[in-house]
């Protein structure tokens, strides 16, 4: 377990160079469009709305708690902040979600020789984009719940001291989720087994997603970030979790938390 954390770090150093080699470079290109085109979309939508929705949250504290109005000012700005990145992740990752299962099946193909069946063309990108479309959902359900959970932890007294931790551990768990899952849906393998076999190596999912949340605080980096990620992944994917692929049913049935 304690080599897991030097894997995942092992799995960015070597997909930088594999994800701007020849042929590759095009997976790079179209989020990276994607990125600007959505992120100036948020960006002009929630200048325009979130005072406003800030007031509206406000609205609905009752008149005893004024004298802590600028502590829930701070919590439902740290909320909708959170919610509107979120959304504008789940946009990216969908409008960027065919390329990226396209890139994660020829980094497979170029590292393990396996031939997939589908071609980048407009049947093969519908078909992939409606499939990822119901993952997307997969994910959000399986998100927001223990979301919710965690933020009215915050609010419990001592509890509240570890939920700013439970929080980022849970951020990691779900970026980690994020970007494996192109290579294992490529797979086959259903979402619900995928979790199974993530919880099997907690460490080193929670340094990817670690690694995956510095890099998207960091200006322009973070413009790049999830090609690389993807190729991190399914690097991590071949060298760590397809030789479980088959055996899933040994790991149902593990206790499942927040994970």
């Amino acid at each position: 377990m304690i080599t897991q954390p030097f894997k995942a770090a092992g799995a960015f150093i070597k997909a930088l160079p594999l994800a701007v080699s020849p042929g590759l470079r095009i997976f790079i290109v179209v989020p990276l469009l994607a990125n600007f085109a959505l992120m100036a979309l948020i960006y002009m939508v929630a200048l325009s709305y979130f005072n406003d929705l800030i007031a509206i949250a406000m609205d609905y504290l009752p008149s005893w708690l004024a004298f802590l109005h600028w502590l829930f000012y701070l919590i439902f700005a740290a909320v909708i902040s959170v919610l509107l990145f979120y959304s504008f992740s789940v946009g990216i990752n969908i409008l960027a979600a065919p390329f990226m299962a396209f890139l994660a099946e020829k980094v497979e193909e170029r590292q393990t020789g396996k031939v997939f069946d589908e071609e980048l063309n407009a049947k093969a990108l519908l078909l992939i984009t409606g499939r990822t479309l119901q993952r997307e959902m997969q994910k959000i359900l399986y998100f927001l719940p223990r979301f919710i959970l965690l933020l009215l932890m915050s609010f419990i007294p001592l509890v509240n001291v570890v939920s700013p931790v439970l929080l980022l551990l849970f951020s990691a768990w779900m970026l980690s989720l994020q970007y494996m899952d192109y290579a294992f849906d490529n797979n086959k393998v259903a979402f619900h087994d995928m979790r199974q076999m993530l919880r099997t190596k907690p460490l080193l999912c929670w340094t990817f997603g670690g690694i995956v949340m510095v890099c998207l605080t960091i200006p322009l980096v973070n413009l790049f970030v999830m090609p690389i990620a993807v190729v991190a992944a399914t690097l991590l994917w071949i060298s760590v979790f397809r030789p479980q692929h088959g055996d899933v049913s040994s790991l149902v049935g593990r206790t499942s938390g927040l994970l």
